[in-house]
């Protein structure tokens, strides 16, 4: 019989693999929502986008990986917060292609005035690669704004293990940022 047609167990699978993903994402909207808001105002003062907007972005590229690899819901959220401030990083570089416009910043906890959130992004990059532990504590506590004890709960760690991996990754990255890395 038709060897070329889809076994029909493989598409109620990917069914159900898809409704676990909506499922999953859809309770954590409206935390979602607020990781947006965060890179909006965190971006400056010129805000090309709404929160939602850039929310439902999230939500979307979130939709096309696969929920099992989340080891919990910090971790999905850490993720999302990459991927927002990258569809932000996307777009602005779509429009900025088209006309010009100005480029996006934020504060960095140690370094004075604005850092290009294309550079912290660049550099978030370049210290998961030398240290994922690092740089998700990071992304729990810069990009989501979580406190020491909601990212030590989140990461099964001690505060005081979170407070050095805290430390250690601001110095580090302020050194990328600084061109001395």
């Amino acid at each position: 019989m038709g060897g070329n047609l889809p076994d029909a167990t493989a598409f109620q699978d990917s069914a159900a693999e898809q409704s676990a993903r909506s499922s999953s994402i859809g309770a954590c909207y409206e935390e979602m929502r607020r990781i947006a808001r965060r890179t909006l105002l965190s971006a400056g003062d010129r805000l090309l986008f709404q929160p939602t907007e850039l929310a439902h972005e999230a939500a979307i590229r979130l939709l096309m990986l696969d929920v099992g690899r989340f080891e919990s819901e910090a971790h999905m959220l850490a993720t999302a917060a990459r991927i927002t401030r990258r569809a932000l990083l996307d777009e602005v570089r779509a429009r900025h292609a088209i006309k010009r416009l100005p480029v996006l910043q934020t504060i960095w906890p140690d370094r004075e005035g604005h850092t290009r959130l294309d550079e912290l992004d660049e550099a978030l990059e370049a210290l998961s690669m030398v240290s994922p532990e690092h740089a998700r504590i990071v992304e729990l506590r810069f990009s989501l704004g979580m406190s020491v004890e909601e990212a030590a709960r989140s990461e099964g760690l001690s505060p005081r293990s979170v407070k050095r991996r805290w430390a250690a990754a601001r110095a580090w990255l302020q050194a990328r940022l600084d061109g001395n890395a």
